[in-house]
């Protein structure tokens, strides 16, 4: 028989995804919370309800995680998020007013998705790079990012592999970085994984082959896939890593 709704509504701690830094045997049972479909995919995000539980070990179980969630004690981008299996990822940031944290989501040095105490000034803003760019109706310039934005100009020089600092809830954009030599990018897997380095040469790709990005990372210079780096400043980091 056909699974409705097109695919499994249960995940096992198990088959969890890599990004997810948890343990995967747990006094909380064989299953986890599968993300509901949201601005991030389920291999590069964690639910709001294993964030609060198994993260920030806010709550002791699923039920008080959900209790703080419904209640409307935990903001994503500026936005209240009530739904326990929202999902976070990369660069977004997540508020407790009522403990007065701020935390925004990085890279540990495997690539895992964690969550990073940061400063009161930063929760009004977060870095997306863009991922589409299309003319639509109007003439108009339209830009989709990582985490599900759209964005529309009437021009702009941006492209895919770009990034932009935009302020939260509002989605203003505040500045905008080049994926070009001289920037600083995010190592976003492999073995440098969460590493901040220089980008020194970009070698386009073709049908066959992808483009590559040689950045320099704390005096070893490596070669990486385009889509394996995110922007994140000039001359210093636009956000805390």
């Amino acid at each position: 028989m056909a699974r409705v709704g097109g695919g499994r509504r249960h995940l096992k701690r198990i088959a969890a995804p890599r990004a997810w830094k948890i343990r995967r045997k747990s006094r909380f049972g064989v299953w986890i919370t599968k993300p509901s479909p949201g601005p991030h995919p389920q291999e590069r995000s964690i639910p709001l309800r294993v964030l609060m539980r198994d993260y920030l070990g806010l709550a002791r179980n699923a039920r008080e995680a959900d209790y703080i969630i419904k209640r409307g004690k935990v903001l994503v981008d500026g936005k209240v998020r009530k739904d326990p299996k929202f999902p976070v990822g990369l660069f977004d940031v997540v508020e407790i007013p009522e403990i007065e944290k701020v935390y925004r989501i990085v890279l540990d040095e495997k690539g895992r998705l964690i969550p990073k105490e940061v400063g009161e000034s930063e929760k009004s803003y977060k870095l997306v790079r863009i991922e589409r760019k299309v003319m639509v109706k109007g003439g108009l310039i339209q830009l989709g990012t990582h985490d599900g934005r759209s964005f529309l100009f009437k021009e702009t020089d941006l492209k895919p592999g770009d990034v932009m600092k935009v302020e939260v809830p509002s989605q203003k954009v505040i500045e905008s970085y080049k994926l070009e030599p001289g920037n600083l990018v995010y190592i976003l897997s492999g073995r440098h994984a969460g590493a901040v380095g220089t980008v020194k040469d970009i070698e386009k790709g073709d049908l066959v082959r992808p483009s590559l990005v040689k950045v320099e990372v704390e005096g070893t210079t490596i070669e990486t896939a385009k889509k394996n780096v995110f922007v994140v400043g000039k001359n210093a980091p636009a956000i805390t890593l």
